[in-house]
């Protein structure tokens, strides 16, 4: 029920934006075909990025540590797309530039062990599934129809067709991801996740595809121009997300007022506008992604 409270919220957030047809600057804003889906500001109040982050990160798409050989055959696709510019299509589609990493090392295995057999169980299926936080935009959220679409999305999609199979796409609770693959629920987890060394500990990553930062966006009107003007303010970002580890790893951590943990970045920038949190930490994709949104 959550879920579709969530997407239901999302959708009606989006339907101000259905009309804007001017392409963003790049790189986190996505072109005018991209269908938005972030919450709008009241127009007596604008949000910014602060010149600090909270330090930068890569991307990359999460497998089981048992699936080796699923994970290189996702990569090599992806290397194929990568050379035949299908992926910068996407990414100029999403973003307005290409933003894909390139001649990047392998941050794992470079080859699966003779008795995996993860690859010829996906083709056997006939699919795999994806699981993703579907209010993650512009990597993975629901559109004004309530399909879910975004940069990740088209990427799945064009590796399954290029492998011979199809791809679901599953919703997950993000701060039960390593769980809901594990599992066996999902077969990837493929939505803008920070590749970090107890992620590295508990899945299979093969390379990473898009760097990204730890942002802070504040209200305009806030005053805050510097991290260390954080000390008393209280803090919203994602549960079990990357932001928060980020946040906690900085001494700035230990003088805020209070950190609020929400299930989606949907609602933390919504209780950011509503002024219940003072400053929402997100990835650089996502929360320059919305200010885009509510410059227009």
């Amino acid at each position: 029920m959550k879920r579709i409270i969530t997407a239901l919220l999302a959708a009606m957030l989006i339907v101000s934006l259905a009309a804007c047809g001017s392409k963003p600057a790049a790189p986190a804003a996505p072109a005018a075909s991209a269908a938005p889906a972030a919450p709008v500001a009241p127009a007596e109040e604008t949000y910014v990025e602060l010149e600090e982050d909270l330090g930068a990160e890569e991307y990359g798409v999460g497998f089981r540590n048992a699936d080796i050989a699923f994970g290189l055959e996702v990569q090599k696709l992806l290397d194929e797309m990568i050379a035949d510019g299908t992926a910068a299509e996407i990414s100029n589609k999403w973003f307005g530039t290409d933003a894909l990493m390139k001649n990047v090392e392998f941050k794992e295995d470079t080859a699966a062990p003779a008795d995996d057999k993860s690859l010829e169980t996906i083709k056997a299926n006939g699919k795999f599934i994806v699981g993703l936080d579907d209010s993650y935009p512009p990597m993975g959220f629901r559109d004004e129809k309530n399909e879910i679409v975004g940069f990740d999305i088209d990427l799945a999609k064009e590796v399954a067709k290029r492998m011979g199979v199809e791809v679901e796409f599953q919703p997950i609770d993000w701060d039960s991801k390593e769980l809901e693959l594990n599992s066996g629920k999902i077969d990837c987890i493929w939505n803008g996740m920070t590749i970090t060394d107890e992620r590295i500990a508990n899945m299979f990553f093969a390379k990473p595809y898009i760097a990204n930062e730890q942002i802070i966006i504040v209200p305009s009107s806030s005053g805050i121009t510097a991290k260390a003007q954080l000390e008393g303010k209280v803090i919203g970002l994602q549960k079990g997300s990357s932001s928060l580890d980020a946040l906690t790893a900085d001494p700035v951590s230990e003088k805020v007022k209070e950190i609020v943990e929400y299930p989606d970045n949907v609602s933390a920038y919504m209780d950011l506008q509503a002024g219940r949190i003072d400053v929402f930490v997100v990835d650089s994709v996502v929360g320059r992604y919305v200010i885009s949104q509510n410059a227009k």
